[in-house]
């Protein structure tokens, strides 16, 4: 199956490579894009008995840009520079060709499986992969970030923006495929794969559909994925997720499920539920997040649960004002590995800016 896959993927990038050459008029050029997220809040923690106000910021500097041949074939580009971290400052980049033949992406990016996702609606700080975690921290051997006990927009064994070929193949009635080749779990890193890899030749499939029906807007999707793990002792992973929203008359109801086999620290499973409604410039959402992981070796089963009411108000275009009011619920097994079962809560407020 692996070897089909990549073969038709393949092909397409092959056949583009060798049709004869035409020229575009212009050359590419880079405009700048992004956002920017600035919250002031409270949150409250059992951790260390930790009550406190403070001040967190999320950015992104977006350069893009892209250019048509005279035969409508596009190529373009992609870097996103992070505004608020120590470690990785590029957080994706890659370069894309678009046709009627669909599109390809080359690069640090997220999987064909993750972009397609289907998950709850939510219009504040947002709990599925999301930052509750920076106002009520959890004291777990599993991760949050795309990973079961804190998303169902998961990746993989926890590969994130991992050098990538994607394909996604144009849309037909509503309904959309993509698959994803990752030969190594490396980002932003041109060395060679290791022989003992806990993960490479990875496949990432996705579907999704979204069309409106009578008033009825419906978003639904599926993915499945794996990869080799040559790790001594080492079992292959693999994912799996589905997602639907219903939309009509400003209402939105909806949720996702996502599951983590052979993931280690990370195996497990999540789901979310919520609903949403907007009328003008507001917007109001209630939403459920429950993540369960295997934590550590000696059997300390994680449980997150997470609940988050918020509300939105456009003030112009690309700004908003949001409020975010949540609680957490963390549950650790394993306590005798000095992890510790904590609740919390959060109240929030900022602004978010796209640009």
């Amino acid at each position: 199956m692996k070897k089909i896959l990549l073969g038709s993927t393949a092909l397409v990038a092959a056949g583009m490579m060798v049709a004869p050459a035409v020229h575009a008029e212009d050359p590419i050029q880079l405009g700048v894009g992004g956002y920017m997220e600035q919250y002031f809040g409270y949150g409250s923690s059992d951790i260390d008995d930790r009550d406190h106000f403070d001040q967190k910021s999320d950015s992104e500097i977006i350069f893009s840009g892209s250019t048509t041949l005279d035969n409508g074939i596009q190529f373009g580009v992609n870097v996103q520079l992070e505004g608020n971290t120590s470690g990785d400052t590029i957080d994706e980049s890659y370069a894309f060709i678009e046709g009627d033949f669909g599109r390809v992406l080359m690069g640090s990016e997220n999987s064909a499986g993750y972009i397609m996702g289907v998950s709850a609606p939510n219009v504040g700080i947002g709990i599925n992969s999301g930052d509750q975690g920076d106002w009520v921290p959890v004291d777990s051997d599993a991760g949050q970030f795309r990973a079961a006990l804190g998303a169902t927009s998961l990746e993989n064994a926890a590969v994130n923006d991992a050098n990538r070929l994607t394909y996604f193949t144009p849309r037909f009635s509503g309904l959309q495929g993509g698959i994803s080749y990752t030969p190594d779990s490396g980002e932003d890193d041109n060395s060679q794969p290791s022989e003992n890899a806990e993960y490479h030749d990875g496949i990432d499939l996705g579907v999704n559909f979204t069309e409106s029906f009578g008033g009825f807007d419906v978003a639904a999707f599926g993915r499945y994925g794996f990869a080799s793990n040559d790790a001594p002792g080492g079992d292959d992973p693999e994912v799996f997720g589905v997602g639907l929203n219903v939309g009509f008359a400003g209402f939105t109801v909806g949720g996702s499920y996502a599951q983590q086999e052979e993931g280690g620290a990370n195996e497990g499973q999540s789901f979310d539920v919520g609903a949403s409604y907007g009328t003008g410039p507001w917007g109001v959402s209630l939403t459920y997040f429950n993540g369960e992981a295997e934590g550590s070796a000696a059997g300390g089963d994680e449980e997150l649960q997470t609940i988050e009411a918020a509300a939105s108000y456009a003030l112009g275009p690309g700004i908003k004002v949001i409020g975010s009011v949540g609680w957490n619920d963390f549950d650790d097994d394993d306590a005798g590995a000095g992890n510790s079962d904590n609740d919390g809560y959060w109240v929030v407020t900022g602004i978010k800016l796209n640009f």
